[in-house]
């Protein structure tokens, strides 16, 4: 499809059906949404609870925590860098600070033991469960007037951008990636 050109389907993908050149204002509207997202995002991650405290827990080790548990096992400081797109040695801080604060374990691997593994301590799944739930005061008022209906249009929305970005970056990674000779 030409990239100027759009139309959408029911998930709302472009489809090359008709070729309607984009025009201005369209192209315009929908960079002022990315941006508007961007923005919100960005607020969020700034957002104070009303006790003063971080209202949304995005930190570093909260980030660590949640990767953790994301991977569903036990990853290795390899895997914690790839999942938080950090260098690996930068993922390896984070996970030694973590296991001095007691909520991360590492131990090496079963398989090959130069290779340092990170599971959830008691304290780190519990530290985790609590960043789930932002203070309710702050959430409802954040969130006062909303409707569920438009709360689960905005998600469908915004998990359908974040699936399209995964995918582009994986094609991306793929495209980039040198082909060896003989593999």
């Amino acid at each position: 499809m030409h990239p100027r050109t759009a139309n959408s389907n029911t998930d709302g993908a472009a489809t090359a059906t008709a070729n309607r050149p984009v025009g201005r204002a369209e192209h315009v509207s929908a960079a002022a949404f990315l941006y508007t997202i961007i923005e919100a995002a960005d607020r969020l991650r700034e957002a104070r609870a009303f006790d003063g405290s971080a209202a949304l827990p995005l930190d570093a080790r909260s980030e660590l925590l949640r990767a953790i548990e994301r991977c569903g096992g036990a990853p290795s400081f390899a895997d914690l860098a790839r999942l938080m797109r950090l260098s690996r040695p930068a993922a390896r801080e984070r996970a030694l600070a973590a296991s001095e604060a007691g909520v991360v374990e590492l131990f090496p691997a079963p398989d090959d033991r130069r290779v340092i593994q990170a599971a959830l301590t008691p304290a780190g799944r519990r530290a985790l469960e609590a960043q789930r739930l932002p203070a309710l005061d702050w959430l409802f008022t954040l969130l006062n007037g909303l409707t569920p209906a438009a709360m689960a249009s905005t998600d469908h929305v915004l998990r359908v951008l974040s699936a399209r970005l995964a995918r582009y970056e994986r094609e991306m990674r793929r495209r980039c990636t040198p082909s060896r000779p003989g593999a």
